[in-house]
């Protein structure tokens, strides 16, 4: 899928505060339409808080954020849930509800919205878990699920909501290879088959270079690099080369 030009997310001078410290400082970011954005960093460096800002989870303390044209920064609540409805995101652990079962948890944010009738729940459940390669574990338990498998049920739940965006905390972090290696085919697929805007954050290179159409790099507060994989690899930058080639740092 092409990506279409138009940005569906868009930072101006966006400075986020957490915990007290400023931790990301007037940056600018786009993300178009349809594209997968990858934006990429060591631990600690603000790229979840960039997430939150965008979910309008956390306030910037300037700045404006614009998704699919409507600036959120300060919206009131009502509305930004409202907006929140075009977007879903994977956390890191996969934050499913351990009470529920799987089908329950996939279909939970269609019955908390309202966002289909009763009769196709069902439908846009199994749907969901049979592309996540899961037809089969509807009324398992999350104790009952491998952390891939638990990652693959967060997918299928933003996906049952069928949003425009989904954005995907470190995808990776936590799996062995084998299952990495298997998240990242499922992006792949999804980047593939839906018409659906991807946002990633992550520390893991490799993963940026073989999913993303764009990479944004963050480091202290601000975004050095931004650009296709191949200008990534490419980039003489000393602190993009160090973290895409810690070896290449001499001690």
């Amino acid at each position: 899928m092409t990506p279409s030009r138009d940005s569906i997310i868009r930072l101006r001078k966006v400075t986020l505060h957490y915990g007290g410290d400023e931790v990301v400082r007037e940056v600018d970011l786009d993300i178009r339409r349809g594209e997968t954005k990858v934006i990429l960093g060591p631990s600690g460096v603000g790229k979840t808080t960039i997430l939150k800002a965008i979910l309008g989870l956390l306030r910037p303390a300037s700045g404006e954020i614009e998704v699919d044209g409507e600036e959120i920064s300060k919206l009131p609540e009502r509305e930004l849930v409202k907006i929140r409805l075009k977007m879903a995101i994977v956390f890191q652990g996969g934050a499913l509800f351990d009470s529920m079962t799987v089908g329950e948890n996939v279909s939970f944010r269609l019955r908390e919205h309202g966002l289909a009738p009763p009769g196709e729940i069902e439908e846009r459940v199994q749907s969901a878990l049979q592309f996540v390669g899961l037809a089969g574990a509807v009324k398992l338990k999350p104790a009952q699920l491998s952390g891939g498998m638990k990652k693959r049920v967060a997918i299928a739940r933003a996906l049952a909501a069928k949003p425009e965006v989904i954005l995907f905390d470190e995808p990776t972090t936590g799996l062995d290879p084998i299952n990495a290696f298997n998240m990242e085919l499922l992006i792949l697929k999804l980047k593939e088959s839906r018409q659906v805007t991807i946002v990633i954050v992550t520390h893991d290179v490799g993963s940026a270079l073989r999913l993303a159409d764009s990479v944004a790099m963050l480091h202290e507060g601000k975004f050095i690099f931004e650009g296709s994989p191949g200008e990534l690899q490419q980039s003489s930058e000393p602190v993009v080369r160090a973290f895409r080639e810690p070896g290449s740092i001499v001690l």
